[in-house]
């Protein structure tokens, strides 16, 4: 049994690696391609340091490799499966088709009532206002 403790050990780490927004993106955009980080910090709209420290964390993970051209570095994923995997886990996030329907029908019930509302408390002050006594002190103001 140590070896189910080793193995759950290590995915549990995955899944921490994987459980920051911006990492799943870089994971994504490197999908295709090889970038920089300054093409990642553009199509990311984070800073410099943001996207250098998330690829940091991917580096240290073993999930994002880096290679060297010149002054340039330009990062690619270890194992491109990983994007796929990522993208194969949406389905598991996605509602189910039947609960949408529910809420729709829902939120179109609410919206009908809501919008009855107005119309009777319109009619209650009107109501209200005109049938208010006036007070002797209100008559002798006017």
């Amino acid at each position: 049994m140590p070896y189910r403790a080793m193995v759950s050990t290590e995915l549990a780490k995955l899944f921490g690696v994987l459980s920051h927004r911006m990492r799943i993106r870089i994971i994504e955009e490197l999908r295709h391609e090889d970038l920089a980080v300054n093409s990642l910090k553009e199509m990311l709209g984070s800073t410099h340091a943001a996207v250098s420290q998330q690829l940091a964390v991917l580096r240290n993970s073993r999930l994002v490799v880096e290679r060297r051209e010149g002054r340039n570095v330009f990062y690619h994923l270890r194992n491109p499966e990983l994007a796929a995997w990522l993208m194969d886990g949406v389905k598991f996030i996605s509602p189910d088709p039947d609960e949408v329907k529910i809420m729709m029908l829902a939120i179109q019930k609410t919206k009908t009532a809501w919008s009855d509302e107005p119309t009777k408390s319109k009619k209650v002050k009107s109501t209200s206002s005109a049938t208010k006594k006036k007070t002797p002190t209100q008559s002798r103001k006017k």
